[in-house]
């Protein structure tokens, strides 16, 4: 992505898993709104998204960019996101997925591991 590419596609910040399909679904609000299931995404692509499930707009968006699976699984793990989760719309598989991937990068990044939750960090007296 260029900066071009930002301001000529209006990037922005979305949900992965659409917050209508996760209120239907029962996903809990701290989950579906958490930075787990956010990522940026083209103002085009967030149309197609709308309220549908992934496995759903994952095929518009193959057909729409002519493409197969194999690409659009590419384009998937370049967001840190496991394809398999997103073909099955399965949310909490996703967001296990993807958040272990995420602080295992942070912990890469700062040479350091991470607390995965409050208790282990309150746990190891705060470091």
């Amino acid at each position: 992505m260029t900066v071009k590419n930002y301001f000529v596609e209006k990037i922005d910040i979305h949900h992965i898993f659409p917050e209508n399909w996760c209120k239907k679904n029962g996903i809990d609000e701290g989950l579906y709104n958490s930075i787990i299931n956010k990522t940026p995404l083209s103002a085009r692509s967030n149309r197609i998204i709308q309220g549908h499930a992934p496995s759903k707009y994952l095929e518009t968006i193959q057909k729409e960019g002519g493409f197969g699976p194999e690409r659009m699984d590419e384009i998937l793990r370049s967001h840190v996101i496991d394809p398999k989760f997103m073909r099955t719309d399965d949310f909490h598989g996703f967001f296990a997925a993807r958040k272990e991937a995420i602080l295992t990068r942070i912990e890469g990044a700062m040479g350091k591991p991470v607390a995965r939750d409050v208790k282990e960090y309150v746990e190891n007296g705060g470091n």
